[in-house]
């Protein structure tokens, strides 16, 4: 294992653990009496954004060869943020109602997601630049819905995470 392999060991871990944490709410689709569709949806696109970010993180391992300490951090702290947003909307409590759990985490849960959807423009991370303005509008309607809870901004953000996804799917085929 080399010194690349070693340091990006420590983010992948983190957004594993995210990730796993992720999976186990997907129970939640089985279950008709737990439907709430903004919970299900949010939770569709944060593990979206979740596995999208675990698989470009490879493409950031020739930035890590000589890596300082302090400039490690910045690569951590996505990973990081990603984990609490997780924490914070994952349920496991089985008897409470989606709805109400939902609606008294919004505020906490978009406004971690603005943020970590920010970091993306922390210079390092210049991977996947096709979607730069889905990224800024992402932002955007996440900050809007964290403070005014209107059906429109969260379908709103649906509409960008589904552009992001046209984006990307292009950007494969374009190539």
């Amino acid at each position: 294992m080399d010194i690349v392999e070693y340091l990006l060991f420590v983010p992948l871990l983190i957004y594993g653990i995210a990730l796993s944490d992720l999976f186990i709410q997907w129970k939640r689709f089985l279950e008709p009496s737990s439907w709430h569709l903004p919970y299900l949806l949010t939770i569709v696109i944060i593990t979206d954004i979740g596995v999208n970010n675990v698989f470009e993180f490879h493409k950031l391992s020739p930035q890590l060869k000589n890596i300082t300490y302090f400039a490690y951090w910045l690569y951590v702290l996505p990973p990081l943020l990603f984990l609490m947003l997780v924490n914070i909307l994952t349920n496991t409590n089985e008897a409470i109602d989606m709805e109400t759990f939902f609606s008294s985490k919004i505020r906490i849960v978009f406004l971690l997601l603005a943020a970590f959807i920010a970091m993306h423009f922390i210079p390092q991370f210049k991977y996947d630049q096709t979607i730069l303005l889905p990224r800024l509008f992402g932002i955007i309607g996440c900050a809007l819905y964290a403070f005014w809870h209107k059906k429109v901004f969260f379908y709103f953000i649906v509409a960008i995470w589904v552009l992001a996804i046209i984006k990307r799917v292009y950007a494969i085929y374009a190539l």
